[in-house]
């Protein structure tokens, strides 16, 4: 876990993204058209609330005025057809406008309508200037290049400035299909909607899609092909949208254990929005470029709420190629949104010389055509907070993932104890081999943490490789200084004697700098979309890590665990490359794309886990679910942007019960009170990294100077302490679901979860009353 967290500081070179946008001429606004009965009846209300007269209503003929232009762009026909039933399923009913392609869905359990369009109430025409008038109006936004022009920069447009119309409407079983056309671009964006029992989903389809435009000879001769592409495309990006003309609600933001920003008002305008990939960067088109600050974006996944109603995003088709983008009210126009953008293209640095000291930025040249679906779930609650839309969120992972709920036999929680096994000690002339915890060692630390009353743990065992922790490839034999092969199984089955479980770090087979496992670097390392072979600094100077092509670790992994079942281990823990990083891989020999590499990584702990029983992940991404029975590292902490108002844990709230997870090692943490008190409020479980040792030995290494303290000794009663004080709040409802989780006061959280048990925590320096109990400072209390 923390290989992984330095890892990918070191990368990290940039602010996060923060960009300007430029207003372009201005477009009169006309919402959407809605139903003869809803818009007769509610047409001078809407008005109202607009600021404008009664005439606006949208893409139709108003009386004593002519249609807005910018909606006869939209429509083949110079009038709506209004907005007609489609379909209906279990909970919820769909209208929509074959003129354009909006739509209106209505929660049958509630009553709330979502609309593909900006809400109406609140618009004030002074705050939607320039682009944004027809941004708000468009049933899809979309960037594109022009390669013939500017190779390296995207446009972003609409159909309505684009003059895009609807060349096909088709009513389904479950919704409709519609086709989008942008005839000067020679765009042609096919699209469905469909209900399914609790959910409406949108999709960009695969099939029919089109983004070459094909001139006559005589059209190229009175003008030049400028060579458009497609780059991205958001689909109905503003359903949901809110202005904050009423403060209750907020946007839910995927960034670490999940981020609100609150409707507000008096909001000061601000240029930051969030534009995040899923599953983070993809480091074949990283060079020259720098990556987000941020968190990476583990689950596709995002939420808004406005006043009583909720409604939760689930990117379930393509989300490997997709970004989560979200903007506060006063950023580009008045409206709170958050939405899904599918990618296409992808920018990158193309080189011209072979020195790599020179070129230029362009998008690559193949469209990556796939089918992309987003799921917007409606929550049945009117009072829906975070915790509603999170508890839909697992409703997802067990419906459609098939991850099943978490079984405990015995009421406590597993101690997560992390054993550094050895490194490599800098010498003048050459390294040598530098253990740290030997295999029997580690017998005798499980020996007395069991005797000081732990009885559950989970062990993973870093730097077990033949040339420890700072040396990849060739993990097997186990060094006989360590204890060999016949070491690590005799551990393994002392440990199972206990009833512990072990585990072999994984996260080393993403590297390699040993060129063993027949690995050679030219062959056989990931290589970006120039063709250079990803290296990285592993400790300053010319020692370098390659990142291995995944095909050829997956080749190297599957013939291990052959190995690894002789040494009676439980499973792997895997990381970095394996469940938490997805590149593409240009390398001739390997080629994978994004999707295929996902599919490798799933593979590979498919595999694992039935060879040998078990999986753990370090930060693993959210397609990683299926196959993992714990977590490492989740993240607690949100990235802290200027326009995030709160840090919520709705990641775990949508986890715990599935899988156990844990945060950062306790013995590693800045902040050692706090640490172990958001543990409590947010369901996680004790981790420890710890080395028989004394700390002051991992100076002497390569890599292991990043560890704080180490020397089990100085953790023992500590680790005994967290143990039974998490076992106290919590050993009796980890098979059991987070059912809600709120703000008391300042400082003061109650989590509760299924069956009734509220735990509260208080990290204020003074005590907190409530009904009937007390917590006291800096610490927390278990109150039903």
């Amino acid at each position: 876990m923390k290989r992984l967290t330095l890892s990918r500081r070191r990368l990290v070179t940039a602010a996060a993204s923060i960009v300007a946008v430029v207003a372009l001429a201005s477009f009169a606004v006309t919402w959407p058209s809605l139903n003869k009965q809803d818009g007769e009846e509610k047409n001078h209300e809407r008005a109202s609330d607009a600021g404008q007269s009664a005439d606006i209503a949208p893409n139709t003929q108003a009386s004593g005025a002519s249609a807005a232009p910018a909606a006869v762009r939209l429509v083949q026909a110079a009038k709506s057809q209004g907005y007609k039933p489609i379909a209906e399923s279990k909970y919820l009913t769909l209208e929509a406008d074959e003129a354009n392609g909006h739509f209106i869905v209505t929660d049958k359990r509630t009553g709330h309508r979502w609309k593909s369009y900006p809400e109406e109430k609140g618009y004030r025409e002074n705050e939607n200037q320039g682009k944004w008038k027809a941004n708000l109006q468009s049933p899809l936004m979309f960037s594109y290049v022009e390669f013939n022009v500017r190779r390296d920069l995207a446009k972003e447009s609409n159909l309505l400035d684009e003059k895009g119309i609807v060349s096909s409407f088709e009513a389904t079983d479950r919704g409709f299909k519609i086709q989008y056309e942008i005839p000067d671009l020679g765009f042609v964006i096919p699209a469905e909607v469909r209900l399914g029992d609790d959910y409406v989903e949108t999709r960009i389809l695969k099939d029919g899609l089109k983004d070459e435009r094909t001139y006559t000879e005589e059209e190229l001769a009175a003008k030049k092909d400028k060579g458009a592409r497609l780059v991205s495309v958001r689909l109905y990006p503003f359903l949901g949208a809110q202005t904050s003309e009423e403060e209750n609600g907020y946007l839910l933001l995927p960034d670490g254990s999940g981020a609100i920003v609150e409707f507000k008002q008096e909001r000061g305008g601000t240029n930051n929005y969030y534009s995040e990939q899923v599953y983070g960067a993809d480091w074949a088109y990283s060079a020259n470029s720098s990556f987000s600050i941020r968190n990476p974006v583990r689950m596709p996944v995002f939420g808004i709420k406005a006043g009583e109603q909720a409604i939760i995003g689930v990117i379930s088709g393509g989300s490997e190629y997709a970004n989560i983008v979200a903007a506060p009210s006063k950023t580009f126009s008045q409206y709170n949104w958050i939405t899904a953008e599918q990618n296409f293209r992808f920018k990158y640095y193309q080189y011209t010389n072979t020195k790599k000291t020179t070129g230029f930025v362009s998008f690559t040249k193949d469209l990556i055509a796939s089918d992309r679906s987003t799921r917007y779930y409606p929550i049945a609650r009117k009072d829906a907070e975070y915790a509603q839309m999170a508890a839909r969120y697992r409703e997802y992972l067990t419906d459609e993932l098939g991850k099943l709920p978490l079984q405990t036999a015995d009421g406590k929680i597993d101690l997560q104890l992390h054993l550094l096994g050895a490194d490599s000690e800098r010498g003048f002339l050459k390294d040598s081999y530098l253990p740290l915890t030997t295999t029997r060692q580690a017998e005798e630390i499980v020996q007395e943490l069991n005797t000081l009353g732990i009885d559950r743990m989970s062990i993973t065992y870093l730097g077990w490789q033949r040339n420890g922790y700072s040396r990849y490839g060739g993990s097997l034999p186990l060094s006989s200084k360590l204890g060999g092969n016949e070491g690590m199984k005799q551990f393994a089955d002392f440990a199972h004697a206990k009833g512990y479980r072990v585990y072999l770090d994984g996260s080393s087979y993403s590297y390699n700098n040993t060129g063993r496992d027949g690995f050679r670097r030219s062959r056989d390392g990931l290589r970006d979309i120039g063709a250079a072979v990803m290296e990285f600094n592993s400790r300053g100077g010319d020692d370098k890590k390659t990142f291995v092509s995944p095909r050829f670790a997956e080749k190297v992994i599957l013939d291990d665990l052959k190995v690894a079942q002789t040494l009676h281990v439980d499973g792997y823990a895997f990381g970095q490359g394996i469940g938490a990083l997805l590149n593409t891989d240009f390398n001739e020999k390997y080629t994978a794309t994004r999707e295929e590499t996902k599919q490798i990584q799933q593979l590979i702990l498919e595999t694992t886990k039935e060879t040998l029983g078990h999986v753990q992940v370090a930060e693993g991404n959210g397609y990683t679910l299926p196959y993992v029975n714990h977590i490492q590292g989740l993240d607690d902490d949100i990235s802290g942007d200027l326009f995030v108002d709160r840090q919520v844990p709705f990641m775990q709230i949508a986890l715990h019960g599935l899988v156990t997870y844990s945060a950062n090692y306790a013995n590693d943490s800045d902040d050692y009170e706090t640490t172990f008190l958001k543990g409590i409020e947010y369901g996680a479980v004790p981790s420890f990294v710890i080395t028989h040792a004394p700390s002051q030995q991992l100076l002497k290494t390569r890599s292991l100077g990043q560890f704080y303290s180490t020397g089990y000794k100085d953790w023992l009663q500590e680790m005994v302490l967290q143990y039974q004080r998490f076992n106290e709040a919590l050993g009796d409802v980890q098979d059991r679901f987070i059912t809600d989780h709120r703000s008391l006061a300042d400082g003061v959280y109650e989590t509760t979860y299924s069956g009734g048990k509220r735990i509260v925590v208080n990290y204020n320096a003074e005590p907190y009353e409530g009904n009937g109990w007390t917590v006291k400072p800096k610490d927390f209390a278990v109150v039903s």
